[in-house]
């Protein structure tokens, strides 16, 4: 473990600080457990799947939008109170959602999509920059280390909401896990605070390193006047069909693709937790080798992951699946700190989430597009083409970043 420094006076642990960040972390994957609350939805409310999908379809949309206010509170206020609004608005969002009436299903849309969806993103953006202040020389680490909990969150969380379900009903799981998310948030806020003014603020690259940064810390108004960002957005955007246009099929593909069902579960349960490992893995690596390189590699082995999926049967199916998870877990971990080497971290928060749109256009969009060609002929075929020509144009674009001025 680092030893603990002094900064003016102040003693700063900041591997403490990380730990406490990752378990502040976990609030903002609550929602990501939606899958297993779904199923009592659909029977409590009447709706069938596609309607009770709509929460989390909206949470996932909003989720960036929440990131984007949490990086503009960022520039007003301490980090530890921005992050406090937002774990307190993501636990009231879940509070409420245990306290709608059956006559008006559409108001989860409103507790657990909107609500939920803002405090969950600032909780995100603000544990993004947080980490980044305090580890400007090991950025992919820190970002990798604090995305990999929002990850692991919900697959964590699960088995509680399950007996919760089972044993109770939906209003005492949603008070239960609104408890508890606010008072680990609550905890994670006492520890998760701005640097000591000072710290590492002469901190440089070594000239042997592969990382290159900028020399200019860019406004948001700045940021998205270059072509950078831009490229970011798109190739942020084009990662994200590899996994999630495949994802919702994988089960349903089982039988023809010679498998069990339970053997489709494990797989599924591991790809949950590989893609929680490469969001620490991939960005550690990126620390090393520089970003450019990483993401590259990672297009190149997303793109040629889901060409085998295409053909592949038998156990080598659920094994390209869970590749394929950990490799979206990279790009996840990674654009964060590539975001932070070209527009610098005074204003990381805000210019981060400005980036994130990508992700979240995606996000909403391969689910509309996955239920739009379900069922049609050319449905499986379309959305496997889709997600691997993202990733080869994605490989292309991000082939043209330049170094950063």
């Amino acid at each position: 473990m680092e030893p603990t420094t002094v900064v003016n006076n102040k003693r700063v642990n900041r591997m403490l600080v990380l730990a406490m960040g990752m378990l502040g972390m976990m609030t903002a994957g609550i929602g990501y457990a939606w899958s297993v609350m779904q199923p009592y939805v659909m029977e409590h409310y009447a709706l069938d799947a596609s309607a009770a999908s709509v929460p989390f379809s909206i949470n996932l949309g909003i989720f960036v939008i929440g990131s984007i206010f949490g990086g503009k509170l960022q520039g007003k206020m301490p980090i530890n109170r921005v992050l406090l609004i937002g774990v307190v608005i993501n636990a009231v969002g879940m509070f409420l959602s245990g306290l709608i009436p059956v006559s008006t299903p559409w108001l989860l849309t409103v507790t657990f999509g909107l609500v939920m969806g803002v405090g969950g993103g600032i909780v995100y953006n603000t544990m993004v920059a947080a980490m980044q202040k305090y580890f400007p020389d090991r950025l992919g680490m820190a970002t990798g280390a604090i995305l990999s909990t929002i990850g692991l969150s919900g697959f964590v969380i699960s088995p509680l909401i399950s007996f919760l379900l089972k044993n109770y009903n939906l209003t005492v799981m949603f008070a239960v896990i609104a408890a508890i998310t606010l008072v680990i948030g609550l905890i994670s806020c006492m520890f998760v605070k701005n640097p000591p003014a000072g710290y590492m603020q002469d901190y440089k690259p070594a000239s042997t390193t592969k990382i290159q940064t900028t020399s200019k810390q860019y406004s948001p108004s700045e940021m998205v006047k270059t072509r950078y960002y831009y490229t970011m957005l798109i190739s942020f955007f084009l990662a994200v069909p590899g996994f999630m246009l495949i994802n919702p099929q994988f089960v349903v593909l089982s039988s023809e693709r010679l498998i069990t069902s339970a053997q489709a579960l494990t797989a599924v349960m591991l790809a949950a937790v590989l893609q929680a490992a490469g969001r620490i893995i991939v960005p550690s690596i990126s620390d090393k080798i520089g970003r450019k390189i990483t993401l590259v590699t990672v297009f190149i082995l997303s793109a040629a992951t889901i060409s085998g999926l295409v053909v592949a049967k038998g156990l080598l199916y659920p094994a390209l699946f869970i590749a394929l998870a950990f490799l979206y877990g990279g790009f996840l971990g990674t654009y964060p700190a590539l975001s932070t080497d070209y527009f610098g971290t005074k204003n990381a928060g805000i210019n981060y989430a400005l980036v994130m749109v990508g992700f979240g256009m995606a996000s909403v969009l391969c689910p509309v597009l996955v239920r739009a060609v379900r069922g049609t002929e050319l449905g499986t075929p379309l959305s496997f083409a889709i997600a691997g020509g993202a990733s080869l144009i994605g490989l292309l674009l991000m082939l043209s970043l330049k170094k950063p001025k």
